[in-house]
């Protein structure tokens, strides 16, 4: 049995077959976006193009099914949180509001005491972040930016689902059901009473549909299934045994995950999210992430072009010979929060303990990367409070860790665990050509489905 998985990255696309027979993966594509996120005409906006989108993701399927035309299935994987308006159609009639958006963090009606995202929060009882779709969309709502002609939203990943199962409603799992914001646990749905209360008008709210269900068909007879968050796929791809290990994944931005049979309440500072087949994710979202590194390289290039005249190119493999070359220096603390908290939007990064011996390029560089994983560091120290459960490794996902020894060398002396990289480079799209497995029958539960990839950590 071959299944396909994609994923609809912030910055790239990714396609791969999966062969559960060897349990091995026999082909990837990734590809940069076509549409990378811009802003139209605020700087707090970031937008995508739906249809650049889904025209390179529909390329790269096409790619694959020239190889295994006979597909089992096709899962999605996608970033989570961002919407886009479809009309009744199924067609895509706004511009993709991804989960970098900042409209949410804007003063609610000009009242700078609060956001619209802490107001559709305050009026649900559901902590909804800026970013999350219903901040989003509440926003648009109160603004009159909701388009006319929109006859349901969804996210990204969901709406190319819509477009390959040829059916003309977005139908989603739970586990983007619940990035978008104002999900019930409980209820494994949205909670449409208190979001109607609210003034949400729940008929553009997707159905949600249990985990593995087919979709409908594309074309050429394939069954498409629902489009899972690239958090839980990720995880789904990476992680052989749920029961003792801890993701951490650091990419664009990163995060810390660990798979809870269940839970009690949720820390302020860490989101609780569905798992296919039951379960849940505890998860420590840290926003800046692999961008804090880019930040570090863009100051070197900017430093250099500004003395030279010339830019200098790319300074990852500058930076890497810094690591090299010099150990970290004692005292210099970067706090790596360039783009705020999940739960602070405001707060910022700082650089401390700059003394004479320390403040070098080298130790700059160092401290960055340690300020990266510290910030992980500190959601694992939450979470054991939620289990007496102990993690015994460390799972490693993300290019900024596979990238990066020095980086990887940290985490394991921060966390005092083994860190093992998870065997797919694009585990999320291996997540996903994994879910589709398990919906066609082929792997017996979600929570197996890590070690079905030959090479995963034992």
């Amino acid at each position: 049995m071959i299944t396909i998985g994609l994923d609809i990255g912030t910055t790239t696309i990714s396609g791969l077959l999966y062969d559960l027979d060897t349990r091995t993966i026999l082909h990837s594509i990734t590809q940069q976006q076509a549409s990378t996120p811009s802003s139209r005409t605020e700087v707090w906006e970031r937008l995508q193009e739906p249809e650049l989108m889904l025209r390179q993701a529909e390329a790269i399927l096409g790619s694959l099914l020239s190889l295994a035309p006979d597909a089992a299935g096709i899962g999605i994987s996608g970033q989570m949180h961002g919407i886009v308006y479809i009309d009744q159609t199924g067609n895509a009639c706004s511009p993709l509001y991804t989960w970098q958006d900042g409209r949410g963090a804007l003063p609610y009606e000009g009242d700078y005491s609060f956001t619209y995202a802490e107001q559709i929060s305050r009026l649900t009882g559901y902590s909804i972040a800026p970013g999350y779709g219903l901040a989003t969309h509440y926003y648009n709502q109160c603004c009159g930016l909701v388009p006319p002609e929109a006859a349901s939203f969804c996210t990204i990943a969901d709406y190319i689902a819509v477009k390959l199962a040829g059916i003309p409603v977005p139908l989603m799992d739970a586990t983007q059901s619940a990035g978008i914001g104002g999900f019930s646990h409980d209820k494994g749905d949205f909670d449409r009473i208190a979001l109607e209360q609210a003034g949400i008008d729940v008929a553009l709210l997707p159905r949600v549909v249990p985990s593995g269900t087919a979709l409908g068909v594309t074309t050429q007879g394939i069954p498409v299934y629902p489009s899972l968050g690239d958090n839980q796929a990720s995880f789904t791809g990476s992680v052989p045994q749920p029961e003792t290990s801890v993701l951490i994944n650091i990419g664009t931005g990163s995060q810390l995950s660990a798979w809870l049979p269940e839970y009690s309440s949720a820390p302020s500072s860490m989101e609780v999210r569905p798992y296919p087949g039951g379960g849940v994710l505890l998860v420590g979202a840290a926003l800046s992430g692999g961008k804090s590194y880019a930040l570090l390289e863009v100051f070197y290039r900017n430093l250099i072009s500004a003395y030279t005249g010339h830019d200098p190119g790319e300074m990852y493999p500058l930076m890497k010979t810094l690591l090299d070359r010099q150990p970290a220096i004692d005292g210099l603390s970067v706090i790596t929060q360039f783009l705020g908290t999940r739960t602070d939007p405001g707060q910022r990064g700082s650089i401390t303990g700059i003394s004479l011996d320390n403040f070098t390029p080298a130790g700059l560089t160092h401290a960055f990367l340690q300020g990266m994983v510290d910030e992980l560091h500190g959601f694992l120290a939450v979470l054991e409070k939620q289990t007496t459960r102990p993690f015994s490794r460390l799972i490693g996902s993300g290019n900024a860790l596979r990238n990066n020894p020095a980086l990887c060398a940290k985490a394991e002396a921060t966390f005092g665990l083994p860190l093992l990289l998870a065997p797919a480079v694009e585990g999320a799209a291996a997540g996903a050509a994994l879910y589709a497995a398990v919906g066609s029958g082929g792997i017996p539960s979600f929570r197996e489905a890590g070690s079905f990839l030959q090479g995963s950590c034992k």
